[in-house]
């Protein structure tokens, strides 16, 4: 399935953001050194190159998740190394003896890198995980997420609409009684006047 360059810069460009950033968030809080701005900006580069390579594919969660594990061990190597500092390589070994002693039998800053802390490990395990979720699911998720985003919208629209609605007044209606109708009576013609008096002799 191929999908446009601009679409897949972005969400590659996205996907090894979220990878960096996880998996350098996990690596201080496990006691790492924070690297300087050269130790940050080369495993996102790095990361952003193999997040463009597999955007836009269908890549299976055993794949995906070998990808994260292998690009977590980079992150890690490239972090220590980014830090430039003795005291970082003494804080990935369980005393700063056993560093010494590392370095002084031949042992390179890589070799004590590796060396890390089981805490280390687990906690750069834990940001693979998030890793896989976060890219497997993340368009889903992200879909689910404009679709509630817009449902809240349309109902938080039509409840402005319904408060700033004009409150429309009517005229109470009084009930009236009906009137009787007035009967009119026909015209009687009015006859003579009749006198009446004691009747007449004959």
């Amino acid at each position: 399935m191929r999908t446009p360059r601009a679409v897949r810069a972005a969400r590659g460009g996205a996907a090894a953001t979220l990878a960096t950033f996880v998996s350098l968030l996990s690596h201080v809080a496990a006691g790492g050194a924070m690297p300087g701005w050269l130790g940050v900006v080369a495993p996102w580069l790095f990361s952003v190159l193999v997040c463009l390579v597999i955007a836009g594919r269908r890549l299976s969660a055993v794949r995906l998740s070998a990808a994260v594990v292998v690009s977590q061990a980079l992150f890690h190597v490239l972090f220590v190394l980014g830090s430039g500092s003795s005291t970082a390589l003494v804080g990935h070994s369980h005393h700063g003896a056993v560093a010494l002693a590392a370095s002084g039998s031949g042992g390179t800053a890589l070799d004590v890198a590796l060396r890390g802390e089981p805490l280390m490990w687990a906690a750069h395990a834990i940001a693979a995980i998030l890793t896989v979720v976060a890219l497997y699911r993340g368009e889903r998720m992200l879909v689910l997420l404009s679709y509630t985003a817009r449902s809240v919208t349309a109902w938080l629209s039509r409840l402005v609409a319904v408060v700033l609605a004009p409150v429309v007044i009517r005229p109470r209606r009084v009930a009236t009684t009906p009137r009787p109708s007035r009967v009119v009576l026909p015209a009687v013609p009015l006859s003579a006047v009749v006198r009446r008096g004691p009747p007449a002799l004959v």
